[in-house]
């Protein structure tokens, strides 16, 4: 029976993985990514202001509670003004670039 409940638990394990793949994240394709769709409204380098309703990656990036969750969360729901268009890939290497300045 061991044997057994250790087989179901691997398959269970194995399928989650086949379901919900982790993406590679890649910081310099995030910085690209960021160069040409975040750039028109955020200080996308290692600046801290831009101004007081968009805030700087880098500033962004000091926040305690941001987290490759926390930026996954908020980049797969568009924002003020943000538009709806970037892809998973993109938002998991936009959020590394973006964790990257810490």
């Amino acid at each position: 029976m061991k044997i057994q409940s250790h087989v179901l638990l691997s398959g269970v394990v194995g399928i989650a993985a086949l379901t919900h793949p982790a993406l590679a994240q890649d910081v310099q394709m995030g910085y690209i990514v960021a160069q040409h769709s975040c750039n028109s409204c955020h200080e996308i380098g290692k600046g801290r202001f831009r101004s007081d309703v968009r805030p700087s990656f880098a500033t962004i990036a000091s926040r305690p509670s941001t987290t490759m969750m926390s930026l996954e969360i908020l980049l797969t729901n568009p924002h003020y003004r943000m538009p709806d268009y970037l892809t998973r890939q993109e938002i998991a290497d936009v959020s590394a670039y973006i964790l990257s300045l810490k």
